[in-house]
């Protein structure tokens, strides 16, 4: 749904600020919706949540800004470093259950509870994005199939498009309950259409659950919304496994997650010690990051010198083949943004004022927008005669050129901060500095600083993630115009999810998201070279 940035207020706090993309910030519904769950979310003020510091419905391009949590996401922690212990586990259940109870309190339902919004820190979990699931159902892409909500933590009544009541987010508790104890959902993965079915008449595989979080996951797992236990139920059933204090202890999750901790904690205080803005901020929220390049991140700790599925084979020296390419600047610049930092300068008048003065900056940066070069004069139309000109009729029919052959790679793996380029082949993922000569198309982020894994191309390029009733092909690739530059994996193109990327080269890519984790992605790419050029 949008893109987030790690910025600064102008006092230094460290926020998560979400920048809603532009065509789903087009629907004005999306934004009637957006701008009453933000003011209903702002009343939630609980030890497990994030709260909202400030937001933005009516700009150019709306944004939320919220608490900075320093530390992983739950579904980071188990993909990277496996199954919590007990302990651990049952206090985040507690942690988030409590959580649910502040946010219901407020009249608010999450509807998108999962572990990727459930963050990690030192003295416990806190729940981020509540409510904001509501205002997605509002876009136009939604109601053309793609749906809010990630398909393996949504229940039953979600599943079926039934009204949605606080007990949904009691069963995506429950979901979580298995994934932080046996390392994947209950019921599955594959596609969404499967996954949902499952959720819906089978019942879940609660195989790897610790005997004593059996009940409460099964009772959280109840296919009728009345038969779920309420949050502070929940509360009171893990109060037991905690060791009955009301806070976790120092130390409460495992050695390596505690040290992840520390690195994001370090790292925001490094970057709070660079120099500060220019003492004139701009005038209004820009309407997209900076498009120049980021200073280049160290490696991640435990990042292999050659990214994970790259051909071992070097191909002799000689001259690459090239083509006239443009915005490789842009491609490298945004895996920058989502590895590094974005919005420092933002972050400097994200709490400048409010009121009227909010006002007058969101009206200044719809004067900025509205400056579009004019469109030229039409040319004066031809007339145009029935009857063929000599030249016409004695020209010979051309035969439309044949497509271009399929060729398939199976389970090529992009690092984080690394690209690839649908030219190549085979495609191998270089380093996104890897300097003048080389033009990505597609990058991966799983970066620390952005909240959730993304693919991105760049802005001449184009990602268009597939319905669930479109079948992969090169003509439904030709006909899609869902044109996005950034997808976020798990919150919309899950495993399983197909993705056709088109070039300015005139290639066409179909991609099939397989598996991720914070440092690479792996796919099926089926590439069409030269394709879009022959469509006309």
């Amino acid at each position: 749904m949008g893109k987030v940035y790690l910025s600064h207020t102008p006092g230094g706090r460290p926020i998560a600020l979400k920048v809603i993309r532009p065509e789903v910030a087009s629907d004005p519904e999306f934004r009637r919706r957006f701008r009453q769950e933000v003011q209903a979310a702002e009343r939630v003020q609980g030890l497990y949540t994030a709260p909202v510091i400030d937001s933005d419905a009516d700009g150019p391009q709306p944004w939320l800004a919220t608490a900075y949590v320093p530390g992983p996401s739950l579904h980071s922690a188990v993909r990277e470093h496996g199954p919590l212990p007990l302990r651990a586990a049952a206090r985040v259940l507690a942690g988030v259950a409590e959580a649910l109870q502040v946010i219901h309190g407020a009249g608010v339902i999450h509807r998108d509870l999962k572990p990727s919004n459930v963050l990690l820190a030192a003295d416990g979990p806190r729940v981020i994005d509540f409510g904001i699931a509501r205002a997605a159902d509002a876009t136009s892409l939604t109601r053309t199939g793609v749906a809010a909500g990630t398909p393996a933590f949504m229940a039953p009544e979600q599943a079926m498009a039934q009204p949605v009541t606080p007990a949904a987010d009691v069963f995506a508790l429950g979901l979580i309950g298995v994934f932080v104890t046996a390392g994947s959902p209950p019921f599955g993965d594959g596609s969404s259409p499967a996954v949902l079915y499952r959720i819906v008449h089978e019942e879940p595989d609660l195989s790897g659950v610790p005997a004593e979080l059996r009940e409460l996951v099964t009772r959280c797992l109840a296919k009728a919304p009345a038969d779920r236990p309420a949050p502070a139920e929940v509360v009171e059933m893990c109060r037991p496994l905690t060791g009955g204090t009301p806070l976790p202890a120092e130390g409460w999750l495992p050695p390596a997650v505690s040290a992840e901790i520390d690195h994001h904690a370090a790292t925001v205080t490094s970057l709070a010690a660079q120099p500060a803005p220019p003492a004139t901020p701009p005038a209004s929220f820009p309407a997209a990051p900076p498009a120049t390049p980021f200073p280049t991140p160290p490696p991640p700790a435990g990042f292999h010198a050659t990214a994970p599925g790259t051909p071992t084979h070097v191909p002799p020296a000689g001259p690459a083949p090239q083509r006239p390419r443009r915005g490789r600047n842009a491609l490298l610049a945004a895996v920058a943004v989502c590895a590094v930092v974005a919005g420092v300068v933002v972050g400097a008048t994200l709490l400048g004022g409010g009121g009227d003065e909010k006002a007058g900056n969101n009206d200044a940066a719809g004067d900025a927008t509205s400056q579009t070069p004019t469109d030229s004069e039409p040319a004066p139309e031809e007339e145009e005669s029935g009857e063929p000109t000599e030249e016409e009729s004695e020209a010979p029919t051309a035969e439309p050129p044949a497509d271009p052959e399929p060729v398939v790679y199976e389970d090529l793996s992009i690092s984080d901060y690394y690209v690839i380029s649908l030219w190549q082949d085979p495609p191998r993922p270089v380093r996104a500095e890897a300097g003048p000569g080389y033009e990505g198309d597609l990058g991966y982020s799983g970066s620390d600083f952005i909240l959730e894994p993304r693919l991105l191309t760049t802005d001449d390029n184009t990602l268009a993630l597939l319905r669930r009733d479109e079948t992969g092909s090169l003509d439904t690739c030709r006909s899609v115009t869902r044109y996005t530059d950034t997808l976020v994996i798990e919150e919309e193109a899950p495993p399983g999810s197909e993705i056709c990327l088109t070039t300015t080269a005139g290639d066409i890519g179909l991609i099939t998201v397989k598996d991720y984790t914070t440092e690479y992605v792996t796919i099926d790419l089926t590439v069409w070279r030269g394709a879009a050029q022959q469509t006309g």
